[in-house]
């Protein structure tokens, strides 16, 4: 896909858009109780574990939000799936009234999650929830994990072309503890790693084209790398669970990313010089660390992304908007300031959102 937001007005009246998409809402929800690393390793069965231990060690991540009691962790995926929907939507829904949203004026909603056992979905709960319009457009995506938030904007940014006055609401929301499982004997090295750095999280995001604060989303682009498939992947058996992540990940991400930023800029007239905040998936140590050294990005201009890396752990679906929300709480871009958002997920696929405050 190519860049279908815009740069400029004269090419928004080429693509027939006259005010460009804003985020003029952020909000966050964290599910479940903050565990530290040692706590996960006890629930897990893994203390003593020398190879556990040393990756947990060097995930890169302090605490996260999981569901790590023994009544949950004893069920199996399916066992779970009724208490995790219902925990995902009253997250999201402590997340959307954050946002103060006056639900008659709410046309799409898009939800997602990494998977979902249950029907009816997110969306149409939601929409049930807060009365809204029974003609709101609702969708619901699974699958797309990590690089979700690319996406979401953009469809959520579209469906307001045909909505004059209309808002449209984007959540994202995992229970990585739902495909947690308690150590086997015979357990892959990969669900270790999956075990040291997932957590549970929410995000909502309002977006509008007449509504003020916020960023701008200038141009959105996804990129899907070829041969990657097997690179990420949900392992599910009837008594275990678990999120593979090939070890050569951040490597495949790498490759290419930096000509693939260039590029997409370059398509504005914008040089990589003029991103005054690199918003960067926090999905592990080695993939921030393969991001920023790409992009040729400092230790601080990535520093969003190890907060949120160390403090939440990979959250998934949500998990970029965290680092999104923690720029503008912690960087406080002032007005004209350029963000890129960088996301890696399934597919191997990057997502890429240009942004002006």
């Amino acid at each position: 896909m190519r860049a279908s937001a815009v740069w400029s007005e004269p090419a928004a009246a080429s693509w027939g858009v006259s005010v460009q998409p804003r985020i003029t809402g952020l909000a966050i929800a964290d599910l479940g109780p903050s565990v530290s690393q040692a706590d996960v390793l006890a629930h897990l069965g893994l203390e003593g574990d020398e190879f556990a231990e040393g990756i947990f060690a060097r995930s890169g991540v302090r605490r996260r939000n999981l569901n790590l009691s023994e009544d949950f962790l004893g069920r199996t995926l399916q066992g779970r799936s009724a208490q995790v929907e219902d925990e995902l939507l009253a997250n999201s829904i402590a997340a959307v009234d954050q946002l103060g949203l006056d639900p008659a004026r709410v046309g799409t909603v898009v939800s997602a999650s990494l998977y979902s056992l249950g029907c009816p979905t997110l969306a149409q709960r939601l929409v049930e929830h807060y009365e809204m319009p029974p003609t709101t457009d609702r969708y619901h995506l699974v699958g797309v994990g990590c690089a979700s938030a690319v996406p979401l904007m953009r469809l959520a940014a579209q469906s307001l072309l045909e909505q004059p006055g209309k808002q449209a609401l984007v959540v994202a929301a995992d229970s990585m503890s739902s495909i947690l499982m308690p150590a086997g004997g015979d357990d892959p090295r990969a669900k270790t790693v999956g075990s040291a750095i997932f957590g549970d999280g929410c995000a909502a995001a309002a977006l509008s084209r007449d509504g003020a604060g916020g960023p701008v989303i200038l141009a959105t682009q996804v990129h899907q790398i070829g041969d990657t498939l097997g690179a990420v992947s949900l392992a599910l058996q009837p008594e275990d669970s678990y999120l593979h992540l090939a070890r050569e990940l951040p490597d495949l991400a790498a490759v290419g990313l930096a000509e693939l930023v260039r590029a997409f800029l370059r398509d504005g007239g914008i040089d990589h010089a003029a991103i005054d905040h690199w918003i960067v998936h926090p999905g592990g140590k080695r993939i921030i660390e393969s991001v920023r050294d790409a992009l040729d990005l400092s230790q601080d201009d990535v520093a969003t992304s190890w907060d949120a890396l160390a403090n939440r752990g990979n959250t998934g679906t949500p998990s970029i908007f965290y680092v999104l929300k923690g720029t503008e709480e912690q960087r406080a871009p002032s007005p004209g300031d350029l963000g890129l958002m960088v996301t890696i997920g399934p597919g191997v696929t990057v997502g890429l959102m240009l942004l002006r405050w």
